[in-house]
């Protein structure tokens, strides 16, 4: 059997941006909503190691996110704040479910957003699965459901794009040094993916 290039919940995903783009053609500067979907590789290396571009990812363990973020009321040219609740299916090597609910403080300015606008995120909030996951239970010595989420973003879009971009998303569950349970360390991964203002 051919297994598909990406899960199906991807597709549909993808299939519910491309009907709600008619609803936000107009050209319009105050986007205060967007939808986020990406599809991520876990590793059993920590946070420090997705960071610096050296951790090893096991492609056996994959997971596919999709997240409603919503800008919050706070006026400044330099930065946002957001508030984001995510579902996250894991796909690959893992059965379970996650809600994820964070708020991310993003910075805008870049020197070089004239050519290709970046803006870069910083989250935290909590995260819950639907089971105590497997991937964490075989990586660690403690394992919990219920533990702290943090979110870094790079995201990217030329001049010419009104409502997408691409995003790079670190996604990390932590214990947040034993304060969640005892639980030191739990997951990260690498995700690539796209993001739809409106």
């Amino acid at each position: 059997m051919i297994r598909p290039l990406l899960p199906i919940s991807y597709y549909g995903v993808l299939i519910l941006l491309l009907l709600i783009t008619p609803l936000s053609q107009a050209s319009n500067d105050n986007k205060e909503w967007a939808i986020t979907v990406y599809q991520a590789v876990l590793t059993p290396d920590h946070i420090e190691d997705v960071l610096v571009g050296s951790a090893d990812y096991d492609h056996d363990y994959q997971l596919t996110a999709i997240a409603l973020s919503k800008t919050l009321p706070v006026s400044h040219p330099d930065y946002q704040l957001e508030s984001e609740i995510q579902y996250v299916k894991h796909t690959q090597g893992q059965n379970h479910s996650e809600l994820n609910a964070l708020i991310a403080l993003r910075w805008l300015p870049f020197p070089w957003d004239n050519v290709l606008n970046t803006d870069f995120a910083i989250g935290l909030g909590l995260s819950y699965a639907t089971e105590v996951p497997p991937f964490e239970v075989a990586n660690h010595s403690d394992a919990n459901d219920f533990l702290a989420y943090i979110l870094l973003e790079l995201e990217f879009r030329p001049q010419s794009w009104q409502h997408w971009s691409v995003v790079l998303r670190s996604h990390h569950r932590s214990g947040a040094f034993g304060l969640f349970n005892g639980v030191h360390g739990a997951s990260n991964s690498l995700g690539f993916g796209v993001k739809y203002r409106f």
